[in-house]
């Protein structure tokens, strides 16, 4: 009998690393991934773990799930170096504006701009912390849109490279680079200054800023206020277009895939825990399940490509203050 046991249990070892294996170089090659015999060794066993952590999450919580992507077979440290926004004080303004949304008008049931003939397609920063740097550009690149009827795409690495009050990749903060773009004369577009960063990148030591190419200019930016406060935040998103804000990231979201994204350790006391930069980009409600109750949230769009998420977005809870996002919300507007 103990030798039956043993033989089932060997088998069923045997079993389960064929399976791990088999799962192992299906992630690789679906993903492009190649590496040496010894980090492979490493990289698998990143890959394991976490896919563990999926299946277990997937078959538990019902109003997210997770799947593998570009960050299975990454170390921690690995992940934590793409985390750039360094928050500045609260509610420091350098270009002030009087100009506030009416709080007390009707707002849609939905905001959606992710579809906006308007918005740009989703970027991907690289080995680089410069969140901060995507999320400055992309209401600039869609408000200008709105103002000129012109869809541009406008440049990070001018800000990655040029901004010192920045860090470039060492991390950085929306609201100071809209300083430096309002003190600047303006932000260049893409196509003059392509993004190109990898794992380097001091803001100052390599700049190739040319007025010649400077396609918008910054006229006032702000926090919303009060904060945190969703309703104040909605009506900026209708009167004034994509949010930028910060985020704490927990390491549940790297393997967002769907569904409403909500973490009870990503509701944090500190407003300053916070180390990645978004955009809100449109808030909607689920709908109703027998199982399932209605849930607020946001439209959440990332710097990770097109590739992670939802198409480069993902879904948050709205209204609770999820990993902060609703005490970091900012706005910017422009000639």
């Amino acid at each position: 009998m103990k030798f039956l046991s043993a033989i089932i249990l060997l088998t069923v070892a045997v079993a389960m690393a064929d399976r791990d294996e088999d799962a192992w170089n299906f992630y690789k090659f679906q993903f492009g991934k190649s590496h040496s015999p010894q980090e492979d060794a490493i990289r698998k066993q990143n890959f394991l773990a976490r896919d563990r952590v999926i299946e277990k999450h997937n078959r538990e919580n019902k109003e997210w799930q997770m799947a593998h992507n570009k960050f299975s077979d990454m170390s921690d440290e690995e992940k934590q170096s793409i985390l750039g926004a360094k928050p500045t004080v609260r509610r420091e303004r350098s270009v002030a504006s009087d100009s506030h949304p009416v709080m007390d008008r009707q707002l849609p049931a939905s905001i959606d701009y992710r579809t906006d003939k308007c918005m740009q397609p989703v970027k991907d920063q690289g080995n680089c912390g410069s969140c901060w740097a995507f999320a400055t550009i992309v209401p600039i690149e869609f408000n200008a849109c709105k103002k000129n009827g012109t869809a541009i795409a406008f440049s990070e690495q001018m800000l990655v490279d040029c901004d010192t009050y920045d860090g470039g990749c060492n991390g950085g903060m929306y609201t100071n680079a809209w300083k430096y773009i309002s003190e600047k004369g303006g932000v260049m577009k893409s196509s003059a200054y392509a993004y190109t960063s990898g794992t380097t990148g001091l803001a100052g030591t390599s700049c190739k800023y040319s007025s010649t190419a400077v396609a918008a200019k910054v006229t006032a930016f702000g926090w919303t206020m009060p904060y945190p406060n969703a309703t104040v935040s909605m009506n900026y998103l209708q009167s004034d277009g994509p949010l930028p804000s910060a985020i704490k990231i927990l390491s549940s979201i790297y393997n967002y895939a769907s569904g409403v994204y909500s973490d009870p350790a990503c509701i944090v006391a500190d407003e300053y825990d916070v180390d990645h930069a978004i955009v809100i980009v449109g808030y909607g409600t689920t709908t109703a399940t027998s199982t399932t109750p209605a849930t607020p949230y946001w439209i959440v769009r990332n710097s990770w490509g097109t590739g992670w998420g939802q198409s480069g977005y993902f879904l948050i809870k709205r209204g609770v203050n999820m990993c902060n996002i609703e005490s970091w919300t900012a706005y910017v507007r422009v000639a």
